[in-house]
């Protein structure tokens, strides 16, 4: 009778471990599909005609002339092939979501973050805008190193960008005091400050 009862614990043990990993695996899933379903209106493909999911934090931009793929909103990549040093791109934050482009459709502008390891810190303001259906990446705009961003957001189909910087006449070592706000727009996937 106890070789029984010690046989149907382990049989319910084991039950109830599969229904928790069942749970978690769901709650996951779930999760990942709410937080992707803020960019549903933007079709990543040229030739489809329905909607797909767009999620700036896992996207290609261009840096410097450079390709940076971001995983999750970071990528890491090797300044020389090999080596133990590598080149650092984060996203500041979390993206800016509204309509660039007119077409009712959401569009997004974020601020990169570049750290190679050294004393700099470079930011780049970038943005994806939905043409026709096609997900297009702009250029990139490098807003300083070592500032100290405060936010950026898509006004009336402008990027507003707000940011603390030095003097122009004083030294990398000066903490940032100079608040500056710059308005961009995009137009035939340029990415412009307005001035």
């Amino acid at each position: 009778m106890e070789k029984q009862n010690k046989k149907t614990t382990k049989i319910i043990i084991i039950i109830l471990l599969l229904i928790i990993i069942g749970l978690v695996v769901y709650v996951f899933i779930d999760s990942k599909d709410t937080k992707q379903n803020k960019f549903a209106n933007i079709n990543t493909s040229a030739t489809s005609t329905k909607n797909v999911n767009f999620d700036p934090l896992n996207f290609t931009y261009t840096l410097e002339d450079e390709e940076v793929t971001l995983v999750d909103g970071i990528s890491k990549t090797d300044i020389v092939p090999g080596s133990a040093e590598k080149l650092e791109t984060t996203v500041y934050e979390k993206p800016a979501i509204g309509d660039l482009n007119g077409d009712k459709k959401n569009d997004s502008a974020l601020l990169l973050v570049q750290d190679s390891g050294g004393t700099g810190l470079f930011y780049y303001l970038v943005a994806v805008v939905s043409d026709v259906g096609v997900v297009k990446n702009t250029n990139s705009i490098f807003i300083g190193d070592r500032i100290d961003p405060v936010s950026v957001t898509i006004e009336n189909g402008k990027v507003k960008l707000s940011y603390i910087d030095r003097n122009v006449d004083e030294p990398m070592t000066a903490e940032p005091t100079v608040k500056i706000t710059k308005y961009l727009e995009v137009k035939n996937n340029v990415l412009a400050e307005v001035k």
